[in-house]
Order: C-alpha cells, then structure tokens, then sequence
C-alpha cells in the first residue's frame, strides 16, 4: 500500500491539528552518554550525599528522582551520631533535635481511659413501635389507604403516613430528637459529657458507692464520690 507523501497529509494531533512528533525519554543513573531521548548525564554519586567522614548517605530532595523527605523537619536528615540512636524507651533525641516522644510509647491521650457512649444515629423505630405508629395493613387509623408512600409508619395522630423521627445524641435534653446519655454527677443528659468517662488531674475518677439511702437523685445524692487529686506529690 502506498503511503501519501509527507506525514502531515495523514497524521494529526489530538485535536485534528498539526502533528508534531513526540518523543518517549528517561534517566538512567551512571549514564555519560546523553542525546535526543537520554537528556541527563548522572553519575552515580549524584543519588546520593557525601558526609564528613566520606561515607555515602541518601539525598534529600523534594522532587526528582528520589523525592526523599525530612521524617522531622526540624532535624537533620539521615543524622548520625555516636550514642543518639533512635531506640524505643531510651532515646531522647531524634535527627539531632531534643525529642522524648520515643521515652513514652504508645497512643498517649488519643485513646480514651474509659469507653464513653458517642451518639445513637438512624431512626427511633421502637418510640414509633411503642406509640402504635405501625400499621400492619398500609391504612391510616379512619381505615383508609396509604396512597402517597410506600412505608407502613404513621404520625402520632394516625391521620397520615410519617417517616419515624431521627435519633441524634447530639441534641441536648428537652430537644425533640434527645438522645444524650446521663452524667452521673450532674444530672444532665447531653452530647459527650459524661465527666467519668472524661478524667482530668484535678478529677481522675469517680466511683459510686451506696451510703445515701434518703437521697436518691443523681445530683444531690451522697452516693458519688471522686478520687483525689493528682497532684504529683
């Protein structure tokens, strides 16, 4: 098959315009011979640094090649000295700079002493059960069809199908869809107060113990009590 002429009579770019050839390059490392597609002559030493006693340590760079990074920015990178290793429980240091996040292992603060109640999320299927908002036939309470959904859940007057109303602990007592769990000292329901579950120095725990046989109510009782202070003392 003959083939007409000059490539601009067959080839276009993407866009149906002018072709304009593309070439595929690369780098190769230790490599002295550059051209059209091997742009770059690197040497070997080029990947890596040279510290004061000669030895080769990897090189730092934010793009390129190797696209290696500082693990602290504030430290040295690829530090090295004699006695500041990185040892879980014993090093005080990290990259050359003052650090004693290593001495106390584990997940410090983030995790929580005592497993507290976070919320209650979805639909409040059984107040709507409890308040004979079902209806086992698909009728309102007169007797008449559901025509206009397709659920069997009902309004509290039975006149109308209603989706069951959400449940949110976030909203605080009183509040239509209030979920809150009890603090046990205060009294109080609400999002994420619960105060044994949330300990501080001053209040590191609290206990119940059952001496109040008069007073019963959570805020006014003689039955809570908190454990003392930690004052470091």
């Amino acid at each position: 098959m003959a083939v007409p002429g000059a490539t601009t009579n067959y080839l276009t770019n993407g866009a149906g315009g002018a072709f304009v050839e593309a070439k595929e390059g690369g780098t190769i490392l230790n490599n002295d011979n550059t051209g059209t597609v091997i742009t770059k002559s690197l040497t070997l030493l080029d990947g890596v640094a040279v510290a004061a006693d000669s030895n080769t340590l990897p090189s730092v760079t934010a793009s390129g090649i190797y696209n290696v990074q500082k693990a602290l920015s504030a430290g040295t990178f690829a530090y090295s000295a004699e006695g500041q290793y990185v040892i879980a429980r014993s090093s005080a240091t990290l990259s050359g700079v003052a650090k004693t996040q290593l001495l106390t292992m584990g997940r410090g603060n983030s995790r929580k002493s005592i497993a507290q109640f976070y919320g209650s999320y979805g639909a409040k299927l059984l107040t709507a059960w409890r308040n004979n908002q079902w209806s086992w036939t698909h009728t309102l309470d007169s007797g008449a069809k559901i025509t206009n959904m397709r659920i069997n859940w009902l309004n509290s007057a039975g006149t109308a199908a209603a989706s069951p109303d959400s449940l949110s602990s976030k909203t605080n007592a009183g509040g239509a869809n209030a979920s809150g769990m009890v603090n046990p000292v205060g009294g109080a329901v609400g999002y994420f107060i619960d105060s044994a579950a949330n300990p501080t120095r001053a209040i590191p725990g609290e206990l119940v113990m059952k001496v109040d046989f008069v007073t019963l109510t959570v805020a006014s009782g003689g039955d809570f009590f908190d454990y003392k202070p930690i004052t470091g003392m």
